[in-house]
């Protein structure tokens, strides 16, 4: 405890011996009087504020991701519905079936496999959707980063029986080990689609070893399908991912559920050079959180290795260009819609003391032969403020520190200097109140008139300043005043 004071108090010090220079540069005592920016009379800068938005509207675009492997994959499988025994909806062609979970309005059954060769494929069909019923499929690959497995969905034609040879939905990330809570595993991969017919349609899922094989370590795939679900199903991978731009101001997602164990939401959020904030917080609401959802965004490497920047609750670091959000459950799921925020933290640029406040109140800003600066009076000094992005918009959230500084007093005895911290709130405001001790009166101005004054006071200087970038700061003089003698 006793290092990190002495830490703290080595970096004020520093600061404060940079701001001393600054603020005490010329011989206090000589100088003419300068009649300096009258806070008294000048408006609070306009800092404008950040707007909300709320998403109602998702549309699919062509993804940024990669779809090399796409076109160098083309399965060697010649399959026809006719050439098929009579098979259960749960029939598997070189996996083996272990039905998991049955509820009214999803059937989920898991499937183990092997890749046995690189360059191989393992199979599963015919796998029968109702009509309007979604399927959705997860692979999940061996936590070896050696292998790579993709995961392809074909769809049959129902009036003639043949296998369309182009997939109608892929998954084909390449292996990346992210840490999660249950360990190092790269990301699922996913694909999903909607039966829109009028009759019960057949679907052929695909498991292709890229690259590498194990013939002890078995991938798992999960197949659902679901009967009740939100209208912008399916997006079960980035290649599918709704775009968004975020609002400075947040932007929330509220009419997306996830409806079954394995269902996986995606969207591509683009961050501009233009902007004016470094990190996002991502948050799911507390009843969704509850539940096990979860928002995570990712990045794209090289060769679509998905790398996790954050989950929820943290702050996530971004720079230009696009990423990718996941929202998901490790729990249960529901039809009830989760709400998902965006927040953009903007970038603190900009630190402006607005006013100042003491026991003479706020408007009292004498002449003296120093300047025109505020006068404190008493022991309680408030300080007032505003922080804001290069163009103008208000920062919530950010720490502030204040530093308030009487050379007159010497170093050790304990009175040179008051500072504090305080977080500005949705407005980008700031303020803070310092107790100070006694002014030593080392200054003094005559005051002729009818009645003569001498008043007596000290010279202090304030600092302003935003707490993780200390560069963004502000400084200030103002006056603490002593006592009078009348003559």
């Amino acid at each position: 405890m006793k290092k990190k004071l002495s830490l703290t108090m080595a970096m004020i010090l520093l600061v404060i011996h940079v701001f001393s220079f600054q603020v005490f540069a010329d011989p206090l005592p000589e100088g003419p009087v300068i009649t300096g920016e009258d806070l008294e009379a000048a408006a609070p800068p306009e800092v404008l504020q950040p707007s909300e938005e709320m998403i109602t509207e998702l549309v699919q675009s062509e993804s940024e991701m990669d779809t090399t492997k796409l076109k160098q994959h083309q399965t060697d499988l010649s399959a026809t519905l006719n050439s098929i025994t009579t098979k259960s909806k749960s029939s598997a062609h070189e996996m083996n079936a272990s039905p998991q979970s049955i509820s009214t309005s999803a059937e989920t059954s898991t499937y183990i496999g092997y890749i046995q060769q690189e360059g191989t494929s393992a199979f599963l069909y015919p796998f029968y959707v109702n009509p309007g019923d979604i399927l959705q499929v997860q692979l999940d690959s061996p936590a070896l980063a050696q292998l790579d497995y993709d995961l392809y969905l074909y769809e049959f034609d129902m009036s003639t029986g043949d296998l369309n040879p182009n997939p109608i939905d892929y998954s084909i990330y390449g292996t990346h080990l992210n840490n999660y809570a249950d360990g190092a595993r790269t990301l699922s991969e996913n694909v999903g689609t909607k039966n829109t017919t009028s009759a019960p349609k057949a679907y052929l899922m695909e498991v292709y070893g890229a690259v590498g094989a194990s013939i002890n370590e078995p991938f798992y795939l999960t197949v659902s399908t679901s009967s009740t679900y939100d209208p912008f199903e399916t997006d079960e991978n980035a290649f599918r991912a709704y775009p968004f731009t975020v609002a400075l101001g947040g932007s929330s997602i509220v009419s997306r559920s996830i409806n079954s164990e394995v269902d996986q939401d995606w969207y591509a959020i683009t961050v501009p050079a233009s902007r004016n904030y470094d990190a996002f917080q991502i948050s799911l609401d507390q009843a969704s959180v509850a539940a096990g959802y979860k928002a995570e965004l990712y990045g794209a490497l090289s060769g679509n290795r998905m790398t996790r920047i954050s989950s929820d609750t943290d702050k996530a670091a971004v720079g230009t260009g696009t990423y990718y959000l996941r929202v998901y459950t490790t729990n249960s799921y529901s039809d009830t819609n989760y709400t998902l925020h965006v927040q953009p933290i903007l970038r603190a640029d900009r630190i402006v003391i607005t006013g100042y406040n003491s026991n003479g109140g706020p408007n009292d800003y004498p002449s003296y032969a120093y300047g025109r600066f505020y006068r404190i009076t008493g022991n309680s000094f408030t300080v007032n403020g505003v922080v804001a992005t290069s163009d103008n918009y208000a920062v919530a959230n950010a720490e502030v520190e204040v530093i308030w500084e009487n050379s007159y007093w010497t170093e050790g005895s304990g009175n040179r200097y008051r500072s504090g911290t305080v977080t500005t709130n949705s407005r980008g405001e700031f303020s803070i109140t310092l107790s100070l001790p006694s002014p030593t009166a080392s200054l003094s101005q005559f005051l002729p008139g009818a009645i003569n004054f001498t008043h007596y006071f000290d010279l202090c200087g304030v600092l302003a300043r935003v707490t993780d970038r200390p560069s963004v700061n502000t400084i200030d003089r103002v006056y603490h005043f002593a006592y009078s003698i009348r003559g």
